[in-house]
């Protein structure tokens, strides 16, 4: 097939191949370039997680020394003061000699013990006013009562209503 071929085809097949691998050798020289940049690229992204790596450690190795002695002294038992007993209320302080106690005025005095910004309700505060004046109530404290209390705080200004209530849920209130 090659002697079939003129002087002239031969050379255009020559010259085809010739800016083949001239295009060739010019995109693997543009190939070249670019992985020695992409080379230069990693080889200082690599240096800097190396450096990164050593701070991280030297870190990490100084916490490591410090977090075991301090986890070792949150997870001692911690003793709380012994609590002082509850001071019993006298009766004379309850209500005037020879008086009985209103538990409305009892309802008003814990409330004034209370810390500002606690949120409470009627039930809490019957409760409250039944464990620690019970003994010198002819009745305890009822809900209704402590309500009607309350309300009449939030009247006077002493208490603010967090949450209204309804037929089937209490009302909540903070101290003013």
């Amino acid at each position: 097939m090659s002697a079939k071929l003129s002087l002239e085809e031969i050379l255009a097949r020559l010259e085809a191949q010739m800016a083949f691998h001239k295009e060739r050798e010019a995109d693997h020289a543009g190939q070249e370039i670019y992985h020695q940049e992409q080379e230069v690229f990693h080889r200082e992204q690599r240096a800097h997680h190396a450096v990164e790596l050593e701070t991280i450690t030297q870190h990490y190795e100084a916490f490591k020394v410090t977090a075991g002695p301090a986890a070792e002294i949150a997870g001692r038992a911690v003793v709380a003061p012994p609590e002082p007993p509850a001071e019993e209320q006298a009766p004379d302080e309850v209500a005037p000699q020879g008086m009985e106690a209103r538990r409305s005025r009892l309802v008003a005095r814990w409330v004034e013990e209370l810390p500002a910004g606690e949120v409470f309700g009627p039930a809490r505060a019957a409760d409250e006013v039944n464990r620690r004046f019970g003994q010198h109530l002819p009745q305890p404290a009822g809900l209704r009562l402590a309500s009607s209390a309350l309300r009449r705080l939030c009247a006077n200004g002493v208490l603010l209503v967090v949450q209204k209530g309804t037929a089937h849920r209490e009302a909540l209130y903070t101290k003013a």
